[in-house]
């Protein structure tokens, strides 16, 4: 449980307190406490979990201006597709199509140039390809 969090649990709790629901209260907050203290060390003795740094779309879509001589907009599109697809294993061209609005080709010529920049991997053939 994040400090934020705690923090306004027990503000809530203080509020219906001063509502003069004491006893119930008194209970839920001694119960948060608890929870609050064992929540605290459990955090403590798990790892800090490996979370992927956050992209910076500018940064990328500046990056792929500037080593492939492309049009912003392009570079902007392209990031675009790879910040939707950056949590999936494994997607279609039609994922592409129907999440953008692309024409199947646009959508096709896309993912090539994200293919060929080393961006993704496509597999299979060209009926059932995925990335």
């Amino acid at each position: 449980m994040t400090p934020e969090n705690r923090d306004i649990l027990l503000q809530l709790l203080d509020r219906h307190r001063a509502l003069d629901i004491s006893e119930q209260i008194d209970y839920e907050k001694s119960y948060m406490d608890s929870l609050i203290a064992s929540s605290a060390s459990l955090v403590d003795l798990t790892p800090e979990p490996i979370v992927p740094e956050m992209v910076d779309k500018q940064a990328l879509r500046q990056k792929m201006v500037d080593k492939w001589s492309i049009r912003p907009t392009l570079a902007g599109k392209l990031v675009d597709i790879l910040t939707f697809v950056a949590d999936k294993e494994e997607f279609t061209t039609e994922t592409i199509v129907s999440q953008f609005g692309f024409t199947a080709t646009t959508a096709k010529r896309y993912l090539r140039q994200l293919t060929e920049y080393g961006y993704l991997e496509s597999l299979g053939g060209n009926r059932n390809r995925t990335y």
